[in-house]
Formats: C-alpha cells, sequence, structure tokens
C-alpha cells in the first residue's frame, strides 16, 4: 500500500492551506510575485523599448524639421533665381532701347510712349520711362507723371550711384522720389556721340509682388525681400509697408541658408537667398508654420504603430511574468521535495545509532518493571513501601522521558515546518544536531567531535531547523568518508566583519579533484548502491543560498575535508 508524498510546505506569507497533502497558496503570494516579475520584466523590456520610441520620435522630429528647413531653404534659392532672371530680362528689355540704333536724342514723346508701350507688353510691372541728358535732366518721358519731365535728378542717390558704377546700370532701392510713391528704379547709362545720357524706368512693387506670388512654392510661403539695411523692398500688404524695417535681416555672409527668426511670441523658422543683380535678400516663412513640441508633425500612423509596439511588448511581458511565477513555484515545490527526501535519507542512516539510543531507556524500563513485579510477588515475602515504588516509577518516567526527547527531535527533524525566521544562538544550533541527535554514537564508532567555537558570535537570524538539517548532512559526509576507521570532525566557528561561519572539517578520504565540480549536483553521489542519495550536499547548497549564504568546499585527496557556510548577522 502506497503512501501518498505529501507537497512540501511554505512560511505563513506563502502558503494558505493543505488538503489531502497537497499545498495551495495564498492569493496574495501570487500577486506579488506577479507583482515583482511584472515590473521586473517590465524595466527588462519595455523600458528599452519606450526608449527607443522616444528616441526615434525625437529624431524623426529633427529629420522632419530638417526637411521642412531644406524644403524652405529651396523654396528660396528658387524664387531668388527666378526673381533674378527677372530683373535680368527687364535690364536687357531697357539695354535693348539705349542700344538701338534708331534712339535719338532726345527722343520724342511718340518715341517715347512707343517705347513705354513696348515695355508694358513685356512686364504690367513698368509703371514709365525716361531719358536723362547728361546734365541729369530727364529731357523725354512717357508716363502716369509728365510733370516729372524736365525735372533735374543729377542729385538723385540712384543717378548719382548709377554714374559711379563701372557696369552701367543699377537698381535701386524703392524710394518715394519727386512722386512721393513707392518705387524702385531701373536705369542703364551710355555714352553716345560724347555724350553721357541714361535710361531709365520705374517698376511698381505691387506688381512685382504678384509675379513673385506666381512663382513655384508660393502657395507655402509668405515671401518679402528686405535690402542690406533690412527695410522691406517688396512685402504683402497683409504684414506691412515697403520702406518699414523688418523684424530681422538674414546675415551677410552666407548667400543662403535658414533661420529662426522671433515673430511676437513664437519662433519662426525662415529660408533666404541674397540675389544677384541687386543688394537685396529675398526671405520665405512658412504660411502655416507646424507647431513645436515632442508630437509636432508625426503622422497619426506612427503614433498608432508604436502604441501597437508597447501594447504588444505589455502582452508579452505578463505572459512571461505568469510563466516565470508558475516555474518559480514549480521549482519551490521540487526543492522542498528534495529537501524532504535528503532529511528522509539522513534519518535512514541515522536509524542504526537511534535504535541503540532509544534501546537503552526501554531496557531501564523492563528492568525497573521487572523487579516491581518480582518484589509484590507473594513468594518472596516482601512488602513495597510507597517511597519505593515511588523511586521506581521516577525512574521509568525519566526513561519514558528520554525516548520521548528522542523521538521529538528525531520528528522536528524529518517533518516538513514553513519556514521559521528566528533569532537563534549557533552554538545551541550546533549542539541540538551533535548532542541531541547524533549522541553518543560517535563515541561508538570511534570518532571523536572538537568543537572550536568562538563565543563572541551574537545570536542572529535563520531557520533553525534548515541550518540543522545542513549541519547534520556535512557531519555525517564527515563520518561516511572516515569509512568506519577511528578519526576526527571538527567544528569551528568565527566571525568575519558582518558574517558567521561554521567549518566542518573531517580527516577522512577527501575528494578527488574530478569531483570537486559535481559534489552540489542533485544525485551525484560516490557512495555505493544504497549507501546514498546525492540529495545532500545538493539540498544543503540550496538551503544556505537561501538563506543568504554561501557554502564552499576545499579538500585534499587522502588527508580530509572543509565544508565552510558562510551566513549574514544581520
Amino acid at each position: 500500500m502506497f503512501r501518498q508524498v505529501e507537497k512540501p510546505s511554505l512560511p505563513p506569507d506563502r502558503a494558505d492551506k493543505t488538503v489531502a497533502g497537497f499545498v495551495s497558496f495564498a492569493p496574495e503570494h501570487y500577486r506579488e510575485m506577479k507583482r515583482k516579475n511584472t515590473v521586473r520584466l517590465l524595466i527588462t523590456y519595455i523600458g528599452p523599448l519606450l526608449i527607443l520610441i522616444v528616441y526615434f520620435f525625437f529624431q524623426y522630429d529633427s529629420l522632419y524639421n530638417e526637411s521642412r528647413q531644406l524644403h524652405l531653404k529651396a523654396i528660396a534659392e528658387n524664387q531668388a533665381n527666378t526673381f533674378d532672371l527677372f530683373l535680368s530680362e527687364r535690364l536687357v528689355n531697357i539695354s535693348n532701347l539705349i542700344d538701338d540704333p534708331k534712339l535719338a536724342l532726345p527722343p520724342s514723346r511718340p518715341a517715347m510712349e512707343n517705347y513705354l508701350d513696348y515695355l508694358r507688353r513685356i512686364s504690367e510691372a513698368f509703371v514709365d520711362i525716361g531719358f536723362f541728358d547728361s546734365a541729369g535732366i530727364q529731357a523725354a518721358y512717357a508716363g502716369p507723371y509728365p510733370s516729372l519731365e524736365k525735372v533735374n535728378y543729377s542729385t538723385e542717390e540712384w543717378y548719382l550711384e548709377l554714374k559711379r558704377r563701372p557696369k552701367q546700370y543699377i537698381i535701386s532701392d524703392i524710394y518715394l522720389g519727386f512722386r512721393r510713391q513707392p518705387h524702385f528704379t531701373i536705369a542703364v547709362s551710355r555714352i553716345i556721340e560724347h555724350q553721357y545720357i541714361a535710361l531709365r524706368a520705374t517698376l511698381e512693387p505691387d506688381k512685382i509682388y504678384e509675379y513673385i506670388q506666381s512663382l513655384e512654392g508660393a502657395n507655402e510661403v509668405i515671401t518679402s525681400i528686405v535690402n542690406h539695411e533690412g527695410q522691406y523692398q517688396v512685402v504683402t500688404s497683409h504684414m506691412v509697408n515697403p520702406l518699414t524695417d523688418a523684424a530681422f535681416v538674414p546675415p551677410r555672409d552666407v548667400r543662403h541658408g535658414v533661420g529662426e527668426a522671433k515673430l511676437e511670441v513664437a519662433e519662426v523658422p525662415y529660408a533666404y537667398s541674397w540675389l544677384k543683380n541687386a543688394d537685396w535678400a529675398l526671405m520665405v516663412i512658412w504660411v502655416n508654420p507646424q507647431p513645436a513640441g515632442f508630437f509636432a508633425g508625426h503622422r497619426p500612423k506612427l503614433m498608432i504603430i508604436s502604441l501597437a509596439m508597447l501594447l504588444l511588448g505589455m502582452l508579452i511581458v505578463l505572459y512571461r511574468a505568469r510563466k516565470v511565477t508558475d516555474l518559480y513555484i514549480e521549482s519551490e515545490q521540487t526543492r522542498a521535495q528534495l529537501e524532504h527526501a535528503s532529511k528522509l535519507a539522513s534519518v535512514g542512516e541515522l536509524a542504526a545509532g537511534i535504535a541503540h539510543e532509544i534501546n537503552n531507556p526501554l531496557a531501564a524500563i523492563n528492568e525497573e518493571a521487572g523487579l516491581m513485579k518480582d518484589l509484590i510477588d507473594p513468594q518472596f515475602g516482601r512488602d513495597l513501601t510507597r517511597d519505593e515504588i515511588s523511586r521506581r516509577l521516577d525512574s521509568i518516567q525519566e526513561s519514558v522521558f528520554r525516548c520521548r526527547d528522542i523521538t521529538r527531535k528525531l520528528l522536528g527533524f524529518v517533518r516538513q515546518t514553513d519556514f521559521d525566521l528566528r533569532r537563534h544562538d549557533l552554538h545551541k544550533i550546533i549542539d541540538d544536531v551533535v548532542d541531541g541527535i547524533l549522541g553518543p554514537g560517535m563515541v561508538i564508532s570511534n570518532i571523536e567531535i572538537i568543537k572550536k567555537y568562538n563565543l563572541e558570535i551574537p545570536d542572529f537570524t535563520t531557520d533553525g531547523n534548515q541550518l540543522r538539517q545542513v549541519l547534520l548532512n556535512l557531519i555525517m559526509n564527515g563520518i561516511d568518508a572516515l569509512e568506519g576507521i577511528p578519526g576526527q570532525i571538527v567544528i569551528t566557528t568565527g566571525r568575519v566583519e558582518h558574517n558567521l561561519y561554521v567549518a566542518v572539517a573531517d580527516t577522512g578520504k577527501g575528494i578527488s579533484p574530478e569531483n570537486m565540480d559535481k559534489i552540489f549536483l542533485p544525485f551525484f553521489t560516490t557512495k555505493g548502491v544504497g549507501k546514498g542519495t546525492g540529495l545532500g550536499l545538493s539540498v544543503s547548497y540550496s538551503i544556505i543560498k537561501s538563506l543568504g549564504g554561501r557554502i564552499e568546499v576545499k579538500s585534499s585527496p587522502g588527508k580530509g575535508s572543509i565544508f565552510t557556510i558562510t551566513l549574514p548577522l544581520d
């Protein structure tokens, strides 16, 4: 008939109840373990993924802003080049007129009207046209301001600059002039028949802005033109008027570039490009600038993908946390079963010694009971006194108590108990094993146990029953190593900083070098068949590790072995 093996019991905070030999774990224990595993796995797996996603978004934001800046710069360069070409064409138009061999000096009014009509057919930006003699007087004029004819321009800034320039042309900044209206001048000069003459045309800023609005990318940006002094030359009327000071002026040392300007309360990215034919900079800003920030400009699809990755990671973490918890519980049950099996194996090896230990008080009981039976026999003719009966019964009771103590210690060692962390005296634990369990069996086997205690070791927190099992395993291994010959087992205690140690040394056969790496493996044994389970050292190693300590071994073949247990004092 087989008896069902009882599963190992757990500490009070980890076991709810035991039914039919099986342990039922408390829900609180499951939740706490799963919570810790979930947090650990979240930090291990989701943490790096989250950091990667954040890094990706920042990188994406940076690349997105950089691509927008490059696009803005490309629009500025393209519009500047196109506008430069526009100005070059207007210069060519004026140059063609002044270089015409049929040009009269000065031209007649009908000729000037024809010239203006020719220019307006080319571009509606032309306002008027004027011919200047060597004295700087507008000798001929056609346009909406006839009063300007015969006006002396010799002191006007654009005229003086034109005479100084070797290039024989000028595109002036916008100015009011005699007509008191914003305009700018395109003028060319020549020396014909030993006379210095100039032909100039004026252009309307609003028409120029309409032309700029027709350029590529104009629907994405707001374009304006400023001179080197920071005054608007061409600008939308919705912002400011020409000749108004601009909020910022792009740097002159780089022809094309991008930057950020503070407009009111916002930092606005802009791009600029300096023109070739005029000392102007064409600047563009976004019509609808994207808001700055972590999620600025990111596509919703990227957010959905990132959230899906995080959700998948969370599901994997929750699944792994549950599996890790299940594996932990299973391994803990297996370890407890191994510990219990090791205890049973140790008890089996102690059977002979325990039997001898119990036989002595049983013999005393038998002797006292037989003597009392003889004394009350009438044929002996003796009357027992109360004191003599009491003395005999006390002897029997003392022997019974001795048997009870032996069986109690044995059962206390074998029984599966909950973890019981209390303050203990290390030396008392050792004495319980050596004197209480092993007893006089050592004397019979001619084995001397020597105790070298450091009496300054304070009490410490541990599981007394677990530590007794480890010490019993080590001492029994030492006894087996002596192989029946007389010898010694030396138990030494000491303290090193915040740790205490127990060293169990024997004078037995020692451990061969090839077995040193295997002695703590489960079921590894060098004993003969039926003499060992191979669980003692494996379980001992597991117990000491669970108590926060370590176990080490040194051995010399033929000279003996030393097993040292180190445990924390705190």
